[in-house]
């Protein structure tokens, strides 16, 4: 389904390091894929044929799903793990299911999601799973919270710190950035909270004639966007980027700050890329963050336009602020090792097998 995108990434990370284990043999296998972490090996028709014959997204998807529940129906595995929530395989998988729950923004937060049915979806996938992934404490407590899923289900395994897969030199000259600007990465969907920061931090870019925003990824800034930061006199202010993988590590170090607002996230892949690449956070006070970076962030409450600017300000007007949480940054990548969640991950599958 993904192009680029989180969800993707740790799915191929986990195939990566599948592949290298002498204790599995594992498959991904497609009939066609235009997601950039996979390599041409796992998918059945080449590039070329691949992007002529499934050139829109409903033969796209129709085909690869026909292709893999003829793979799926065979059983010939110990242990199947749905990269998502859609219960297509339910009836033919006769084996132990694992299945990773990546949060529950659209159990929480339902009037973002008119007419989705990926949380009907995904309570009938983790009723026939035989083990849950939740890759947070937070996610955990929601799902016992809200699906009522009992704790011996579940196992918290985090993220850790998954290395680019895509490879290639960064370009250099490849991106125009501004000289100081703070940034935002990825979707700008509802729930992602940048209206209400840009709103926020208006009277800080105002105030400061050299400083922009950078929105890395997340598509074009869209009607309503653009009409927002008009109305706030940001319109040149907010740059939009589409950029490759390898050129996002420049993007962290060359940022004065990184900016997540979420109401809401699962985990918070961006602050392990933002400790890694030495660049200060001001993020939400949600849970997962805090879960997640500790002490090595500084917090505002999402909701209040106040708390979101006196956060941001302090930090960009004083660099003393940034340098301790850049270290602590350092510190805190420490206790996300891919290879930790892997192994953990690894060591799920022989459980549910034995069990």
């Amino acid at each position: 389904m993904q192009d680029y995108g989180g969800i993707s990434r740790y799915f191929a990370s986990l195939s990566n390091f599948l592949g290298g284990s002498s204790d599995f043999e594992h498959r991904l296998r497609v009939l066609f894929s235009r997601n950039a972490y996979l390599s041409g090996q796992h998918s059945i028709l080449p590039k070329s044929l691949g992007d002529f014959l499934l050139k829109d997204y409903s033969s796209y998807n129709k085909y690869n799903r026909r292709f893999f529940k003829a793979i799926t129906a065979s059983n010939r595995f110990d242990v199947f793990h749905p990269t998502y929530y859609h219960p297509y395989f339910l009836k033919l998988v006769k084996k132990p299911i694992v299945v990773t729950v990546h949060d529950m923004i659209h159990e929480l937060y339902p009037s973002f999601f008119p007419n989705d049915r990926t949380s009907q979806n995904k309570r009938e996938v983790l009723a026939r799973a035989d083990h849950i992934i939740a890759i947070s404490e937070t996610t955990k407590n929601d799902l016992k919270s809200i699906f009522n899923i009992s704790e011996e289900k579940i196992s918290v395994v985090h993220h850790g710190y998954f290395e680019p897969l895509l490879l290639g030199k960064l370009r250099k000259g490849a991106l125009r950035l501004p000289a100081r600007y703070l940034l935002f990465v990825g979707s700008r969907a509802a729930y992602k909270n940048f209206s209400k920061m840009a709103e926020a931090i208006a009277p800080i870019i105002h105030n400061d004639p050299d400083l922009s925003v950078v929105c890395a990824g997340g598509g074009r800034f869209s009607v309503g966007e653009t009409e927002q930061l008009q109305k706030l006199g940001l319109a040149t202010k907010f740059i939009q980027l589409n950029v490759e993988e390898q050129d996002m590590p420049a993007l962290y170090q060359n940022a004065l700050l990184f900016i997540f607002p979420s109401l809401y996230e699962g985990f918070g892949l961006p602050i392990l890329e933002a400790f890694h690449n030495v660049c200060p956070i001001a993020i939400s006070h949600t849970p997962s963050f805090k879960e997640v970076a500790g002490p090595a962030a500084a917090y505002f409450d999402p909701l209040d336009l106040n708390s979101i600017y006196q956060t941001v300000q302090e930090l960009v007007e004083n660099s003393a602020l940034r340098k301790p949480l850049t270290n602590a940054g350092k510190v805190r990548l420490r206790n996300f090792r891919s290879a930790t969640c892997m192994e953990k991950t690894a060591s799920i599958y022989k459980s549910v097998v034995r069990g």
